[in-house]
């Protein structure tokens, strides 16, 4: 299978994962303003007020997260799979001597026809070491030689 059908699968997985996280959270704020008209609509006093106040938490904290969950989105919209270079980028598949690294988010390992393929983030530190290089080129990360094979 060529690259760009690799490349365009990964990206499809990592659409869905961050698609998913977003209806979660999305469901949970949900759950959340429920929960705050119901506690509004009661009045037992002091335990009404810290109920709504950590209701108002949990919303303030989910909204942080579905504003990261937006980051990540933006990033992957800016992925362009038919953009060519001999230098690693976001949306890059880059094969090393120790796995095959999708510069994209961070979500960890998928697995695609058998084969297991790094979805990583370039903020991360693996991130960091592989953005610029290109193929032949080599590097050290926690205590291991990176040889980079090949970079579509």
């Amino acid at each position: 299978m060529s690259s760009t059908n690799i490349k365009e699968a990964l990206l499809k997985a990592c659409e869905e994962q961050i698609a998913y996280k977003y209806a979660i959270v999305q469901d949970k704020i949900k759950g959340i303003v429920v929960s705050l008209n119901d506690a509004t609509k009661s009045s037992a006093g002091d335990k009404h007020e810290t109920t709504r106040a950590m209701l108002q938490i949990e919303r303030e904290q989910a909204g942080e997260r579905m504003v990261e969950i937006e980051k990540i989105q933006e990033v992957l919209y800016k992925i362009d799979l038919k953009s060519a270079s001999k230098n690693a980028h976001l949306g890059s598949l880059v094969a090393t001597n120790h796995g095959c690294f999708f510069l994209s988010i961070s979500l960890g390992a998928l697995s695609f026809e058998g084969e297991s393929y790094f979805c990583i983030g370039l903020q991360t530190p693996i991130g960091k070491f592989l953005l610029g290089k290109q193929t032949g080129e080599t590097f050290n990360f926690r205590g291991k030689n990176y040889t980079i094979n090949s970079i579509d």
